[in-house]
């Protein structure tokens, strides 16, 4: 063999090694996993979207024949299965009512911005409001904290975005897990989402209930 042949011999053989070092080491790299190992901080994430899922559900849900929805007690998912009715529409009608009283006919619904007169007309047939509540009677900051483990369900009605169907909801979470320990957890009420946590936060306690200050 001519040492040009050597020579030859000698590189093929070092490429091919330094090749296959690489193709080791990259076989053997280290490849970060998609999610971490623990988990755990996921479960909130589920649980946040099977919330809005049941939450969006629900509003696609029809009216049945002869139900209505009264408009002055109804949570916005309630509010959205109206006709012409939105998230954020729903959301300003229970923000409207709380903050200028409940709707006593149907034209004090023509205050709230989106909705008009070809809009409360698809409504008409499918409000109820038979029954207005007092203004006043809804506990506000500067009330004695809601005890959310006690209340009863006309209790929880008094509370803003809180109808007799979530009311309901509420008390069937409770009895499921046997009290509230969070605020937290009114979250996985099917109905209620951030903002109407939000609103509640000051209005209730899952213990002792206080004054809370102005």
């Amino acid at each position: 063999m001519s040492d040009e042949e050597r020579r030859t011999v000698v590189l093929t053989a070092g490429v091919l090694l330094l090749a296959s070092l690489l193709r080791f080491g990259w076989e053997a790299r280290s490849v970060p996993p998609i999610l971490p190992a623990d988990t755990s901080a996921y479960a909130g994430l589920v649980e946040s979207t099977e919330r809005e899922l049941a939450d969006e559900a629900r509003r696609r849900t029809p009216l049945l024949p002869g139900e209505t929805i009264d408009p002055n007690r109804a949570d916005p998912v309630e509010l959205a299965r109206l006709p012409g009715v939105g998230p954020a529409l729903a959301e300003r009608i229970v923000t409207d009512r709380e903050a200028n009283g409940p709707f006593r006919r149907l034209a004090d619904l023509e205050r709230i911005a989106g909705i008009g007169p070809a809009t409360l007309g698809r409504m008409e047939a499918l409000l109820d409001l038979s029954d207005p509540p007092d203004r006043g009677t809804g506990l506000e900051a500067g009330d004695s904290r809601l005890d959310l483990n006690r209340a009863a369900a006309a209790d929880l009605e008094r509370l803003p975005g809180i109808g007799p169907a979530m009311a309901q909801r509420i008390l069937e979470a409770r009895g499921a897990r046997g009290s509230f320990r969070r605020l937290e957890e009114l979250l996985e009420v099917p109905g209620i989402g951030p903002a109407t946590l939000e609103r509640l936060r000051p209005l209730v306690t899952t213990g002792d209930t206080y004054v809370y200050p102005p």
